[in-house]
Protein backbone atom coordinates (compact mmCIF):
# COMPACT_ATOMS: atom_id res chain seq x y z
CA UNK A 1 0.00 0.00 0.00
CA UNK A 2 1.26 3.45 -0.92
CA UNK A 3 0.91 6.38 1.49
CA UNK A 4 0.74 9.90 0.10
CA UNK A 5 0.94 13.21 1.93
CA UNK A 6 -1.80 15.24 0.26
CA UNK A 7 -2.59 18.92 0.21
CA UNK A 8 -5.69 20.10 2.03
CA UNK A 9 -7.50 20.61 -1.28
CA UNK A 10 -6.47 17.19 -2.65
CA UNK A 11 -7.46 15.40 0.54
CA UNK A 12 -10.82 17.15 0.57
CA UNK A 13 -11.45 16.08 -3.02
CA UNK A 14 -10.24 12.51 -2.43
CA UNK A 15 -12.20 11.98 0.79
CA UNK A 16 -15.30 14.18 0.44
CA UNK A 17 -17.30 12.19 2.99
CA UNK A 18 -16.52 11.06 6.52
CA UNK A 19 -18.32 9.04 9.16
CA UNK A 20 -17.67 11.61 11.88
CA UNK A 21 -16.96 15.33 11.57
CA UNK A 22 -13.66 15.28 13.47
CA UNK A 23 -12.16 13.37 10.54
CA UNK A 24 -13.02 16.04 7.99
CA UNK A 25 -10.35 18.01 6.14
CA UNK A 26 -12.11 21.24 7.13
CA UNK A 27 -11.91 20.45 10.85
CA UNK A 28 -8.21 19.59 10.66
CA UNK A 29 -7.44 22.71 8.67
CA UNK A 30 -9.40 24.85 11.12
CA UNK A 31 -7.26 23.60 14.03
CA UNK A 32 -3.87 23.59 12.31
CA UNK A 33 -2.46 26.19 14.72
CA UNK A 34 -2.75 23.64 17.55
CA UNK A 35 0.08 21.48 16.23
CA UNK A 36 3.42 21.84 14.51
CA UNK A 37 2.22 20.34 11.23
CA UNK A 38 -1.10 19.02 9.95
CA UNK A 39 -1.00 15.83 7.89
CA UNK A 40 -3.55 14.87 5.26
CA UNK A 41 -2.64 11.27 4.46
CA UNK A 42 -4.08 9.10 1.73
CA UNK A 43 -3.54 5.34 1.54
CA UNK A 44 -3.72 3.93 -1.98
CA UNK A 45 -3.98 0.35 -3.23
CA UNK A 46 -3.89 -0.39 -6.96
CA UNK A 47 -3.84 3.38 -7.52
CA UNK A 48 -7.19 3.71 -5.76
CA UNK A 49 -7.72 5.57 -2.47
CA UNK A 50 -8.71 3.13 0.26
CA UNK A 51 -8.24 4.98 3.54
CA UNK A 52 -7.56 8.49 4.79
CA UNK A 53 -6.13 9.94 7.97
CA UNK A 54 -5.95 13.50 9.27
CA UNK A 55 -3.31 13.90 11.96
CA UNK A 56 -1.02 16.40 13.60
CA UNK A 57 2.61 16.38 14.67
CA UNK A 58 3.46 17.58 18.15
CA UNK A 59 6.63 16.88 20.17
CA UNK A 60 7.70 14.04 17.92
CA UNK A 61 4.33 12.30 18.01
CA UNK A 62 1.94 11.72 15.12
CA UNK A 63 -1.51 12.11 16.68
CA UNK A 64 -5.01 11.54 15.38
CA UNK A 65 -6.77 13.51 16.67
CA UNK A 66 -4.57 16.41 17.61
CA UNK A 67 -7.45 18.66 18.70
CA UNK A 68 -10.67 16.65 19.04
CA UNK A 69 -12.22 13.94 21.22
CA UNK A 70 -11.31 11.22 18.69
CA UNK A 71 -9.98 10.62 15.19
CA UNK A 72 -8.67 7.48 13.48
CA UNK A 73 -8.89 6.33 9.89
CA UNK A 74 -11.67 7.29 7.52
CA UNK A 75 -12.97 5.28 4.56
CA UNK A 76 -14.48 5.76 1.13
CA UNK A 77 -16.43 2.50 1.24
CA UNK A 78 -17.86 1.09 4.46
CA UNK A 79 -16.85 -2.48 3.61
CA UNK A 80 -13.12 -1.67 3.65
CA UNK A 81 -11.05 -4.84 3.90
CA UNK A 82 -9.24 -5.55 7.16
CA UNK A 83 -6.11 -6.24 5.16
CA UNK A 84 -6.10 -2.64 3.96
CA UNK A 85 -5.91 -1.48 7.58
CA UNK A 86 -2.98 -3.82 8.20
CA UNK A 87 -1.17 -2.42 5.16
CA UNK A 88 -2.03 1.15 6.12
CA UNK A 89 -0.50 0.74 9.59
CA UNK A 90 2.74 -0.60 8.08
CA UNK A 91 2.85 2.35 5.68
CA UNK A 92 2.03 4.82 8.48
CA UNK A 93 4.82 3.55 10.72
CA UNK A 94 7.36 3.78 7.89
CA UNK A 95 6.14 7.28 7.03
CA UNK A 96 6.51 8.40 10.65
CA UNK A 97 10.03 6.96 10.90
CA UNK A 98 11.09 8.76 7.73
CA UNK A 99 9.86 12.03 9.25
CA UNK A 100 11.97 11.41 12.34
CA UNK A 101 8.99 10.92 14.65
CA UNK A 102 9.13 8.71 17.71
CA UNK A 103 5.50 7.90 18.56
CA UNK A 104 2.08 7.34 17.03
CA UNK A 105 -1.11 7.91 19.01
CA UNK A 106 -4.61 7.21 17.71
CA UNK A 107 -7.84 7.70 19.67
CA UNK A 108 -10.83 5.94 18.13
CA UNK A 109 -14.47 6.98 18.50
CA UNK A 110 -16.74 4.91 20.71
CA UNK A 111 -17.93 2.00 18.61
CA UNK A 112 -21.48 3.36 18.50
CA UNK A 113 -20.29 5.66 15.69
CA UNK A 114 -19.62 2.75 13.34
CA UNK A 115 -19.42 -0.62 15.03
CA UNK A 116 -17.97 -2.61 12.11
CA UNK A 117 -15.26 -0.18 10.99
CA UNK A 118 -14.14 0.70 14.50
CA UNK A 119 -13.98 -2.99 15.44
CA UNK A 120 -11.76 -3.60 12.41
CA UNK A 121 -9.46 -0.78 13.48
CA UNK A 122 -9.23 -2.12 17.04
CA UNK A 123 -8.24 -5.53 15.72
CA UNK A 124 -5.65 -4.10 13.33
CA UNK A 125 -4.04 -1.87 15.97
CA UNK A 126 -3.85 -4.72 18.48
CA UNK A 127 -2.21 -7.07 15.99
CA UNK A 128 0.25 -4.33 15.01
CA UNK A 129 1.46 -4.26 18.63
CA UNK A 130 -0.06 -0.92 19.64
CA UNK A 131 -0.49 -0.47 23.37
CA UNK A 132 -3.76 0.59 25.02
CA UNK A 133 -2.54 2.91 27.81
CA UNK A 134 -6.05 3.35 29.21
CA UNK A 135 -9.70 2.71 28.40
CA UNK A 136 -12.25 5.49 28.69
CA UNK A 137 -15.95 4.92 29.37
CA UNK A 138 -18.23 6.82 27.01
CA UNK A 139 -21.91 7.49 27.65
CA UNK A 140 -24.58 7.78 24.99
CA UNK A 141 -28.36 7.92 24.88
CA UNK A 142 -30.39 6.19 22.16
CA UNK A 143 -33.49 8.25 21.45
CA UNK A 144 -35.52 5.10 20.77
CA UNK A 145 -35.46 4.74 24.56
CA UNK A 146 -37.16 8.10 24.99
CA UNK A 147 -40.77 6.91 24.97
CA UNK A 148 -43.81 6.79 27.20
CA UNK A 149 -41.97 4.46 29.58
CA UNK A 150 -38.79 6.55 29.85
CA UNK A 151 -39.45 8.04 33.30
CA UNK A 152 -40.43 4.65 34.69
CA UNK A 153 -37.26 2.97 33.40
CA UNK A 154 -34.63 5.44 34.65
CA UNK A 155 -33.32 5.44 38.20
CA UNK A 156 -35.82 6.35 40.91
CA UNK A 157 -33.86 9.43 42.04
CA UNK A 158 -33.60 10.70 38.47
CA UNK A 159 -37.36 10.44 38.03
CA UNK A 160 -37.95 12.14 41.38
CA UNK A 161 -35.55 14.94 40.49
CA UNK A 162 -37.19 15.53 37.11
CA UNK A 163 -40.66 15.68 38.67
CA UNK A 164 -39.33 18.20 41.18
CA UNK A 165 -37.82 20.28 38.37
CA UNK A 166 -41.00 20.57 36.33
CA UNK A 167 -42.87 21.93 39.37
CA UNK A 168 -40.50 24.93 39.28
CA UNK A 169 -41.81 26.22 35.93
CA UNK A 170 -38.45 25.98 34.17
CA UNK A 171 -38.13 26.92 30.50
CA UNK A 172 -35.97 25.22 27.83
CA UNK A 173 -35.24 27.15 24.64
CA UNK A 174 -32.94 26.84 21.65
CA UNK A 175 -31.01 30.04 21.09
CA UNK A 176 -30.76 31.49 17.59
CA UNK A 177 -29.01 34.82 18.11
CA UNK A 178 -25.31 35.40 18.73
CA UNK A 179 -26.20 37.02 22.05
CA UNK A 180 -28.27 34.04 23.13
CA UNK A 181 -25.56 31.57 22.10
CA UNK A 182 -22.97 33.52 24.03
CA UNK A 183 -25.24 33.38 27.10
CA UNK A 184 -25.31 29.60 26.72
CA UNK A 185 -21.52 29.47 26.71
CA UNK A 186 -21.22 31.83 29.67
CA UNK A 187 -23.48 29.64 31.84
CA UNK A 188 -21.33 26.60 31.08
CA UNK A 189 -18.18 28.62 31.81
CA UNK A 190 -19.57 29.70 35.19
CA UNK A 191 -20.47 26.08 35.97
CA UNK A 192 -16.94 24.90 35.24
CA UNK A 193 -15.33 27.77 37.13
CA UNK A 194 -17.40 26.95 40.22
CA UNK A 195 -15.96 23.42 40.14
CA UNK A 196 -12.41 24.47 39.35
CA UNK A 197 -12.46 23.04 35.81
CA UNK A 198 -11.71 25.70 33.20
CA UNK A 199 -13.16 25.19 29.73
CA UNK A 200 -10.76 23.89 27.11
CA UNK A 201 -12.39 25.94 24.37
CA UNK A 202 -12.83 29.69 24.44
CA UNK A 203 -16.03 31.29 23.20
CA UNK A 204 -14.22 32.31 20.01
CA UNK A 205 -13.11 28.73 19.42
CA UNK A 206 -16.62 27.37 20.00
CA UNK A 207 -18.11 29.94 17.68
CA UNK A 208 -15.59 29.37 14.88
CA UNK A 209 -15.96 25.58 15.17
CA UNK A 210 -19.73 25.98 14.88
CA UNK A 211 -19.13 27.49 11.45
CA UNK A 212 -17.70 24.12 10.36
CA UNK A 213 -19.76 21.67 12.42
CA UNK A 214 -23.45 22.55 12.85
CA UNK A 215 -24.18 23.33 16.49
CA UNK A 216 -27.22 23.89 18.70
CA UNK A 217 -27.27 26.12 21.79
CA UNK A 218 -29.87 25.57 24.53
CA UNK A 219 -30.68 27.67 27.58
CA UNK A 220 -32.72 26.85 30.68
CA UNK A 221 -34.26 29.71 32.64
CA UNK A 222 -36.33 29.79 35.82
CA UNK A 223 -39.63 31.49 36.53
CA UNK A 224 -37.77 34.78 37.03
CA UNK A 225 -36.13 34.39 33.58
CA UNK A 226 -32.73 33.89 35.18
CA UNK A 227 -30.28 31.73 33.22
CA UNK A 228 -29.63 28.60 35.26
CA UNK A 229 -28.39 25.85 32.89
CA UNK A 230 -27.32 25.38 29.28
CA UNK A 231 -25.98 22.96 26.67
CA UNK A 232 -23.90 23.16 23.49
CA UNK A 233 -24.43 20.28 21.08
CA UNK A 234 -22.59 19.53 17.81
CA UNK A 235 -23.92 17.47 14.90
CA UNK A 236 -21.04 15.01 14.54
CA UNK A 237 -22.42 12.39 12.16
CA UNK A 238 -25.56 11.32 10.38
CA UNK A 239 -28.28 11.18 13.04
CA UNK A 240 -25.67 11.52 15.82
CA UNK A 241 -25.10 14.60 17.97
CA UNK A 242 -22.55 15.15 20.70
CA UNK A 243 -22.98 17.20 23.85
CA UNK A 244 -19.82 19.30 23.83
CA UNK A 245 -20.66 21.17 27.02
CA UNK A 246 -23.57 21.25 29.44
CA UNK A 247 -24.00 22.33 33.01
CA UNK A 248 -26.00 24.30 35.57
CA UNK A 249 -25.27 27.02 38.07
CA UNK A 250 -24.68 25.66 41.59
CA UNK A 251 -26.86 28.29 43.26
CA UNK A 252 -29.89 26.78 41.49
CA UNK A 253 -28.99 23.13 42.07
CA UNK A 254 -32.00 22.59 44.34
CA UNK A 255 -34.20 22.97 41.24
CA UNK A 256 -32.63 19.78 39.79
CA UNK A 257 -31.89 21.65 36.58
CA UNK A 258 -29.63 18.98 35.08
CA UNK A 259 -32.43 16.42 35.16
CA UNK A 260 -34.70 18.91 33.44
CA UNK A 261 -31.99 19.84 30.92
CA UNK A 262 -31.12 16.25 29.99
CA UNK A 263 -34.81 15.33 29.60
CA UNK A 264 -35.39 18.37 27.39
CA UNK A 265 -32.33 17.63 25.22
CA UNK A 266 -33.45 14.02 24.75
CA UNK A 267 -36.96 15.13 23.87
CA UNK A 268 -35.75 17.75 21.40
CA UNK A 269 -33.52 15.39 19.43
CA UNK A 270 -36.05 12.57 19.51
CA UNK A 271 -38.45 14.94 17.74
CA UNK A 272 -35.69 15.97 15.30
CA UNK A 273 -35.09 12.39 14.17
CA UNK A 274 -31.65 12.08 15.77
CA UNK A 275 -30.95 8.49 16.80
CA UNK A 276 -27.97 8.86 19.15
CA UNK A 277 -26.91 11.56 21.61
CA UNK A 278 -23.26 11.19 22.60
CA UNK A 279 -22.89 12.57 26.13
CA UNK A 280 -19.15 11.94 26.14
CA UNK A 281 -16.77 10.17 28.54
CA UNK A 282 -16.92 10.35 32.32
CA UNK A 283 -13.32 9.28 32.70
CA UNK A 284 -10.04 11.15 32.43
CA UNK A 285 -7.23 8.95 31.11
CA UNK A 286 -9.35 5.99 32.16
CA UNK A 287 -10.00 7.18 35.73
CA UNK A 288 -13.76 7.46 36.43
CA UNK A 289 -15.51 10.50 37.82
CA UNK A 290 -17.93 8.42 39.84
CA UNK A 291 -20.49 11.18 40.27
CA UNK A 292 -20.68 11.83 36.53
CA UNK A 293 -20.85 8.12 35.76
CA UNK A 294 -23.77 7.64 38.12
CA UNK A 295 -25.64 10.71 36.84
CA UNK A 296 -25.39 9.61 33.21
CA UNK A 297 -26.44 6.07 34.05
CA UNK A 298 -29.32 7.39 36.14
CA UNK A 299 -30.84 9.24 33.15
CA UNK A 300 -30.73 6.19 30.89
CA UNK A 301 -27.38 6.43 29.11
CA UNK A 302 -25.67 3.32 27.80
CA UNK A 303 -21.91 2.78 28.07
CA UNK A 304 -19.29 2.00 25.46
CA UNK A 305 -15.51 2.00 25.50
CA UNK A 306 -13.34 4.64 23.83
CA UNK A 307 -9.90 3.22 23.10
CA UNK A 308 -6.58 5.01 22.77
CA UNK A 309 -3.70 3.30 20.96
CA UNK A 310 -0.02 4.17 21.32
CA UNK A 311 3.16 2.89 19.73
CA UNK A 312 6.77 3.93 20.12
CA UNK A 313 8.62 3.56 16.82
Amino acid sequence: MEIQSLTYEKYKDTFPTFYHAFNSAEFAKHNEAKCEEVLFLGFFKDNKPRLGLTAGIRNGCLSSPFSAPFGGFTFLKEDVKIGYLDDALIALEQFAKEKGLTNIKIVLPPDCYHHSFISKQVNAFQRSFYLIPYIDLNYQFFTKDFNENYLNEIWYNAKKNYNRAIKSALSFQKQGTIKGKRQVYDVVARNRASRGFPLRMTWEQVWSTAEIIPADFFLVTNINEEEIASAIVFHIASKIVQVIYWGDLPEFAELKTMNFLSYSVFEYYKNEGVELIDIGPSTESGIPNFGLCEFKESIGCKISTKLSFFKAI
